[in-house]
C-alpha cells in the first residue's frame, strides 16, 4: 500500500492531450524501478457537460443507432485528457508506453442524459502484483453534481516484468470470463477497416502510435496497428445492448490478444435471464480477443 499522502488536483476543464503525449513520449526510456509506488492521486472537473455532436460522431463510429443518446461506454472516451493528465504528472512512476490494458468494468445505476453535468474524476487505485508483472486500477467516475457517483469504469493496466514489492497486494489474475454453456448460441460478424484506429483517435483523443498505422505500430512489436480495445468494446456493445430488455448496468470485458487491422471477428454470445456471456474471436475460430458479461 502506498504511504504517500492522497492528493487531488481540479481542474477548470478537460486539459489538452498533445502536452500529455508528449509528456508520455520523453518518459518511454525511463527505467521503472521495483518495488513501485502509486501515488494516491486524483484529477478532477466540476461540472461536465456533453457536446451533442461529439456525441452523435462517436454514436456513428462505434454502430449505435441513436445520435443522441449516451453510450454505456462513451464517459470513458470523454474522460481521456484527465487519466493522460494523471499520469504524465510528474512522480507517476510508470511511463504510459507499455501499459496495456488487460481488463475494463463499467457500472452504471442509470442511463446518463445527454443535456446532464456531471463532476468527472480520474483517481489511482488499487495495485496488485501478479505473475506477468504489476496490475493498476484507473478509476473513472461521474457525480452527480455535488452527489453521488452515477457511472464508474475500472481500467485494469499491467506493466510486465514490474514489482510492487508488497506480498499482500500479490493474487492471481482474473480468468478469462467465458461464454456460458447454457443457451444457444449466436454468432455476428465485427469488422475493423484499416483507418479505425486513425478514425477513433480523432474521437477518443487517444492517439497511441500502435492503433493508427502499421508503420508505428511496428515500432512497438506490432505487425499492424490494432484497434482500440475501447473501440471494440464500444462495437461490442452497440451489437448486443438492443437485444436486451432494458438498458444495462455492468459491462465487465477482458482484454486478451490484439485485433489487427485491418481485421474481422466473430462475436459469439449467449443470453439468459441474467443478461449475456460474449466472446470475440478471430473469424476463422483461433484467437480470443475479448470475453465478458453484459448485465
Amino acid at each position: 500500500m502506498s504511504t504517500t499522502t492522497a492528493r487531488v488536483f481540479d481542474l477548470p476543464a478537460l486539459p489538452p492531450v498533445l502536452p500529455a503525449f508528449a509528456r508520455a513520449a520523453l518518459s518511454a526510456s525511463r527505467k521503472v524501478r521495483s518495488p513501485v509506488e502509486i501515488p494516491q492521486w486524483t484529477v478532477r472537473v466540476a461540472s461536465l457537460g456533453f457536446d451533442r455532436r461529439h456525441v452523435a460522431a462517436y454514436n456513428a463510429l462505434c454502430g449505435f443507432d441513436r445520435a443522441d443518446r449516451i453510450a454505456m461506454t462513451y464517459p470513458q472516451v470523454l474522460a481521456t485528457p484527465l487519466y493522460l493528465n494523471l499520469m504524465t504528472r510528474p512522480g507517476f512512476p510508470l511511463p504510459l508506453m507499455g501499459l496495456v490494458h488487460v481488463r475494463n468494468r463499467i457500472e452504471s445505476r442509470r442511463e446518463l442524459a445527454i443535456d446532464e453535468n456531471f463532476d468527472v474524476s480520474v483517481g489511482l487505485g488499487a495495485s496488485r502484483e501478479v505473475r506477468a508483472g504489476l496490475e493498476l486500477d484507473l478509476i473513472v467516475s461521474f457525480n452527480e453534481l455535488d452527489g453521488d457517483v452515477i457511472w464508474q469504469a475500472t481500467m485494469t493496466l499491467l506493466r510486465r516484468g514490474v514489482k510492487s514489492g508488497s506480498e499482500a497486494s500479490a493474487r492471481p489474475a482474473a480468468p478469462l470470463a467465458a461464454v456460458s454453456e447454457s443457451g444457444i448460441a449466436q454468432y455476428l460478424t465485427i469488422r475493423a477497416p484499416e483507418d479505425i484506429g486513425r478514425r477513433y483517435a480523432r474521437i477518443s483523443q487517444d492517439f497511441n502510435p500502435i492503433h493508427l498505422h502499421a508503420a508505428s505500430a511496428k515500432l512497438f512489436g506490432f505487425k499492424r496497428a490494432i484497434a482500440h480495445g475501447l473501440w471494440t468494446k464500444a462495437r461490442v456493445l452497440a451489437e448486443l445492448s438492443p437485444r436486451l430488455a432494458q438498458a444495462p448496468r455492468r459491462f465487465d470485458i477482458q482484454f486478451r490478444q490484439p485485433l489487427l487491422l485491418p481485421g474481422r471477428a466473430t462475436l459469439r454470445y449467449t443470453q439468459n435471464a441474467g443478461g449475456i456471456d460474449c466472446s470475440l474471436v478471430e473469424a476463422n475460430g483461433g484467437k480470443v480477443h475479448l470475453a465478458g458479461t453484459l448485465r
